[in-house]
């Protein structure tokens, strides 16, 4: 993966040692000549959506702004990160509510608290005024240097209730002032004098450029020398780094994030303390710069719970422009209309880009206030599209008459309990690895997670119907059950193939869901039933299906002569396609012929047991024929139409 993002820094011509960065402002602090504050003034950007190409307004607006080198020699004389044990480094021209106002904002549920920072922070907003006194010492004639400082000076005097609350109108809408504080607290602030932005200031630039120059080299001056692991090849030879550049944007990260920490195990070992994996300083910088240039591309990430998915591709042609795979977002969506669109629409890149361009993907976390990869992949673009086009197939699912998807988001979330007031329920990282690499390049889901789907289906089918978003999570586990299949054994498990179907699982789950449906429509005049054969077996019935079926056959006879009449003769003996009034087209087989097709395949017994894989089948027979016969009904003018039970009426499957 390093040499990769060292070639993708070749092409976007990025050094990682340039004093300036690209950084998102959402505020500016509007100061008079004299450093009084005048106005806060928020910013805004527009987005545009890569797919549907709509213009969406964000808070917050990209200057290039002032960073500081990453390395630094502490009073021991020793090479340490400059962010190293969690300590904000301060970057002058812009900063958050502790580094400016010397204070913090907490947001409860009732309240908001703004208070002075504590002692052991108040370096925050000392090392930032440091910054600019330095600022406004090198330029005594700069208006805007001296009005940045006297503000910095007294701003800690200034009370951010008064003016919040002016801004977000407290008396109008308390919620919506509290909501706004919990956002302000993790936002940037920049300075305009006189309506001159800091960060346009060409002094400021030029002597911030001299300052991130000398503390570079500075450190080059004492940095070990040696030979380049990556570049050995080569015999590249120089300044090696003891101290891996920050890496921005990845959840947990902290205040210094690096991909790597030289000095920490198996990096150092053999008395050779930090520089067993020896590696340039430019050869670091450049791949920092390029990792935090994809965290930083709205179109080249995506994050998903603390999972960080960083994408690219690079075309053979030394000259090409570096493309970006857009469609990676996709893995979000949950807009059946969208994902229709993109697997009906033609290839996103040109024929030859598709068959010679490489795609490379990984998945970062920041546990521990260092990067931890998850998943490398490598692949190239048209199989990775393939791939994904593949997944979408598989995933659109139907639900009341109409396909639906889901994101990886809510696929995740459906093999855990759902969340409770107090009381979270998070999904594993490695569940949303195996469904990112499963998408993407069809990595098989793993067993263990298949296995984690089968349970959970019977639990939250056993609590019953009723539950919120029930249906929906029905759906979303089927749609992984599907993925399993399609990814190990090669089966695509589709509805079109329900009738045609002969494995004892698959028609088992049918069959659970036929005699639901008639103890439903039994129960209907009497005011309805929660507690369905479903809900009282379905863990029994799809591990062991001879202990459960016959006893729930016989059950089904008694329903039977309950509705009596003509619909439940259609119950029993079926529905030919053509009598259907409820628009599926396909025959509804009855519990008779299922009961049948079931005893033709394993010696007219139900199966004894089923294997953790017939139970996937059952879990998709159970909700395909529970879909397919949820609106159950013949046409007014069928022949054999009269019955004691109206079978004209929609009989919804709870």
């Amino acid at each position: 993966m390093l040499n990769e993002l060292m070639q993708l820094a070749g092409r976007l011509n990025l050094t990682g040692s340039s004093p300036f960065i690209k950084k998102k402002i959402h505020w500016f602090i509007d100061l008079n000549a004299a450093g009084e504050l005048v106005d806060l003034s928020p910013t805004v950007s527009n987005w545009v959506k890569a797919k549907t190409g709509e213009t969406q307004e964000n808070r917050g607006k990209e200057y290039l702004s002032p960073v500081a080198f990453y390395i630094k020699i502490n009073e021991s004389g020793k090479i340490i990160a400059a962010g190293g044990g969690g300590k904000a480094v301060a970057e002058p021209g812009a900063g958050n509510i502790p580094e400016i106002f010397c204070k913090e904002i907490n947001v409860g549920k009732d309240k908001v608290n703004i208070q002075p920072l504590k002692d052991s922070d108040n370096y925050k907003y000392s090392n930032l005024l440091t910054l600019h006194k330095d600022f406004a010492d090198k330029y005594p004639n700069s208006y805007l240097a001296n009005a940045v400082y006297h503000f910095l000076k007294k701003s800690t005097n200034i009370s951010l209730e008064d003016i919040f609350s002016e801004i977000f109108r407290y008396d109008k809408d308390e919620y919506f002032y509290r909501k706004k504080m919990k956002e302000i607290a993790t936002e940037t602030f920049s300075f305009r004098v006189s309506g001159k932005l800091i960060l346009n200031d060409s002094s400021f630039k030029k002597w911030w450029e001299n300052e991130y120059s000398d503390s570079r080299n500075k450190i080059l001056s004492v940095l070990p020398e040696g030979v380049d692991l990556l570049s050995m090849e080569r015999n590249s030879y120089g300044k090696l780094t003891t101290v891996f550049p920050h890496i921005s944007g990845v959840p947990n990260g902290g205040p210094y994030c690096p991909l790597a920490s030289f000095d920490k195990d198996p990096f150092q070992s053999y008395g050779f303390d930090s520089i067993t994996t020896p590696m340039l300083l430019e050869n670091a910088e450049k791949i920092g710069a390029s990792l935090n240039w994809l965290l930083h591309d709205d179109y080249s990430h995506l994050k998903i719970s603390d999972i960080v998915s960083v994408f690219w591709s690079i075309p053979q042609q030394s000259d090409a422009k570096i493309e970006k795979p857009t469609f990676v977002s996709l893995l979000e969506s949950s807009d059946p209309f969208e994902v229709r669109e993109y697997l009906s629409s033609p290839w996103t890149h040109t024929r030859n880009e598709i068959e010679t361009s490489k795609f490379y993907l990984a998945l970062i976390s920041s546990p521990k206030a260092r990067i931890t990869l998850r998943s490398w992949r490598a692949e190239t673009l048209k199989e990775a599209e393939k791939k994904l086009k593949s997944y979408f197939q598989t995933i659109l699912i139907p639900l009341n008459g109409e396909d639906i998807t889901f994101s990886i988001s809510e696929l995740a979330a459906v093999t855990v309990r759902k969340p409770k007031k107090g009381q979270p329920a998070k999904p594993l990282p490695n569940t949303y690895i195996s469904l990112f690499e499963m998408a993407l390049f069809g990595v098989p889901v793993p067993h263990k997670l298949f296995k984690e789907v089968l349970i959970r289906q019977g639990v939250e089918i056993a609590k019953g119907a009723e539950e919120k978003d029930f249906e929906k999570r029905l759906a979303a586990r089927t749609a992984i059950i599907k993925l399993f299949f399609k990814t190990t054994k090669g089966g695509d498990m589709e509805q079109e193939e329900h009738t045609i179907e002969t494995t004892p699982g698959y028609l088992c789950g049918r069959l659970l869901a036929i005699l639901d449906k008639i103890h439903h429509d039994a129960h209907r005049e009497s005011g309805g039933t929660n507690n369905s054969p479903a809900n009282r077996v379905y863990s029994a019935a799809s591990k062991t299906p001879a202990l459960i079926f016959p006893r729930l056959c016989n059950l089904a006879r008694h329903h039977l002569n309950k509705i009596g009449g003509g619909w439940a003769n259609c119950l029993e003996y079926g529905i030919p396609k053509e009598e259907r009034g409820d628009g599926i087209n396909e025959d509804f087989e009855g519990l008779a012929k299922v009961c049948s097709r079931l005893k033709e395949t394993v010696d007219k017994e139900f199966p004894r047991t089923l294997s953790l894989v017939d139970q996937g089948r059952f879990a998709i027979g159970f909700y395909y024929e529970r879909e397919h016969s949820r609106k159950l009904r013949k046409k007014e003018n069928s022949s054999n139409n009269k019955t004691d039970a109206d079978p004209n009426i929609e009989t919804e499957t709870k």
